[in-house]
């Protein structure tokens, strides 16, 4: 604790050191100009000052700026009438009024630094052709502070292929009309709401006002990309090729350290609804803009998800309930082959292909196996406990009637034959079965079929001696907090391509990568 509050106090006196340095080369500058009989103007004070600092002049306004709106503040008169609430509004706003120039003139230090070192024509990223300085240019972007204006050298190609700036590409400052942070932001609260809530949350808690077309527009923007980037990735690492002869691949750069012992892949999709123009049905009408005389297809387009753990992360919550503590999660909306290609990326990059046992956990769905052939590697596929519970209660209540006596019996009796890994027992009560409706003796059918394709799979008494898991709980919570908690709300319908780059966008906020996928982004 003593050397914390040592520390506190060296801050605190770095501070005071700065405005101390800060007061006395005003006071001393404005003494020369006055001794010397020259005006004593804000000009020439910030000229002075910067000099005396050894710093630039613009900074120095701008800090001059900053420091008129925190005493703008600070010396304001109390208002009997404004609560808590107010001041602290009164004070975010001022801060934002005293840092933003700060910005400005901070950046602009950093643009003018890299145009020092380009002065002559650099190479067009486009084409790599040679371009020719234009002069600079001005231009504006919003940002979490507000407005800010800069200048940078321009240069055009000389292949026409368009212009470009080397500072504002160095500096990461993008096309578009807003700075990377407040870019990343609005995203970011696009991920979590809907967009007219991100324009809300902008407003609230930034202060800044965006539209929700322009939120839209960045949403689309950042999915497009990372989706883009993503695939580019992972092709590399592809284990077969086009023909299914293996091919050797390496493993990506920023692979774990450590090779798990037992590693854990739990699959499962969601289906979000999706809505598509239907061209054959649609009919547009003369003089009518929009949606009218247009016919759309509604389906459930599915995303599938995936959640990486190591045995490592898993433990006891408490009575019996475990819980994991580190998650990897992998989401895709498309073919289980290009879902396959991202997993089988996400497992190199985490080692899981040379963990000791590789088990993967699901329902049993029919892709699933295919993508468990599919993987390079031996794993240890387990059909998914609670899903075979759940499949014979519905059979059951079925049956005897919603949670009759004699259904309860039913399920219970068949639901422990399961759990002893005994399904033969369950298959050869329901072939004995003689439902009378038709939907009951289709209920059992399937059920005959799904405990037929997944025997292999259920030795639940082997897998708990040798302390597998034997729950996929973790991918079915990723289903509903991951994708279907943005892509399943009440009456949404989102085309293909924007439920992909939403699922894709809410994975990596659950992989808390959102800062490092920006970076990532930006450098493409």
């Amino acid at each position: 604790m003593a050397g914390s509050h040592g520390s506190d106090r060296d801050v605190k006196g770095e501070i005071r050191g700065c405005l101390t340095s800060f007061t006395e080369a005003v006071v001393a500058t404005t003494r020369d100009l006055t001794m010397a009989g020259k005006a004593v103007d804000t000009d020439s004070v910030i000229s002075g000052v910067a000099e005396r600092l050894g710093v630039n002049s613009r900074v120095v306004g701008a800090l001059a700026a900053g420091v008129d709106a925190m005493g703008e503040y600070a010396l304001a008169a109390l208002d009997d009438d404004v609560n808590a609430i107010g001041e602290e509004d009164a004070a975010v706003t001022a801060s934002r009024r005293a840092f933003r120039p700060l910005l400005e003139a901070r950046l602009q230090e950093r643009i003018d630094r890299i145009d020092d070192q380009w002065k002559r024509a650099s190479v067009c990223p486009a084409c790599g052709a040679a371009g020719h300085s234009v002069g600079k240019r001005r231009r504006e972007w919003s940002s979490t502070f507000g407005a800010i204006s800069l200048v940078r050298r321009w240069s055009d190609c000389t292949e026409e292929k368009g212009g470009w700036s080397v500072a504002q590409r160095q500096l990461l400052l993008p096309e578009g009309d807003y700075t990377p942070r407040l870019d990343e932001m609005m995203t970011l609260l696009a991920a979590v709401t809907t967009h007219e809530g991100a324009c809300k949350l902008c407003k609230g808690l930034l202060g800044v006002t965006v539209s929700e077309h322009a939120v839209q527009d960045a949403v689309e923007r950042r999915g497009e990309i990372l989706l883009r980037l993503d695939d580019e990735a992972a092709a590399p690492f592809v284990p077969w090729e086009a023909n299914g002869l293996p091919r050797a691949t390496g493993r990506p750069a920023a692979a774990a350290a450590q090779v798990p012992r037992v590693a854990y892949v739990e699959v499962d999709g969601v289906l979000p609804m999706t809505r598509e123009l239907d061209d054959e049905r649609s009919q547009p009408v003369a003089g009518h803009r929009g949606g009218k005389g247009r016919r759309y297809k509604m389906e459930g387009k599915e995303v599938k998800n995936a959640v990486l753990y190591t045995g490592d992360a898993c433990t006891e919550e408490g009575d019996g309930r475990g819980v994991v503590l580190e998650k990897k999660y992998v989401s895709f909306l498309g073919h289980w082959l290009g879902f396959a290609a991202l997993l089988w990326m996400t497992m190199l990059t985490l080692r899981f292909d040379q963990a000791s046992v590789l088990v993967i956990l699901s329902d049993g769905a029919h892709w699933i196996r295919e993508l468990a052939k599919w993987l390079p590697c031996p794993t240890i596929l387990i059909l998914d406990l609670f899903h075979v519970k759940h499949r014979i209660w519905e059979v059951a209540n079925a049956l005897f009637g919603e949670q009759t006596p004699q259904a309860r019996l039913w399920a219970n009796t068949h639901c422990t034959f399961i759990e002893r890994g005994e399904a033969w027992e369950v298959l050869a009560a329901l072939k004995e079965l003689r439902p009378r409706r038709k939907a009951t003796r289709t209920m059992v059918e399937e059920l005959c079929t799904y405990l037929t394709n997944n025997k292999d799979r259920m030795n639940y008494p082997e897998y708990r001696k040798k302390g597998y898991r034997v729950s996929s709980g973790s991918v079915e919570s990723a289903n509903y907090h991951v994708t279907g908690a943005r892509l399943k709300q009440q009456g949404m319908r989102w085309s293909e391509k924007g439920a992909a780059e939403m699922a894709r966008l809410r994975a990596d906020l659950a992989n808390d990568i959102w800062r490092q996928r920006t970076l990532q982004m930006l450098a493409a």
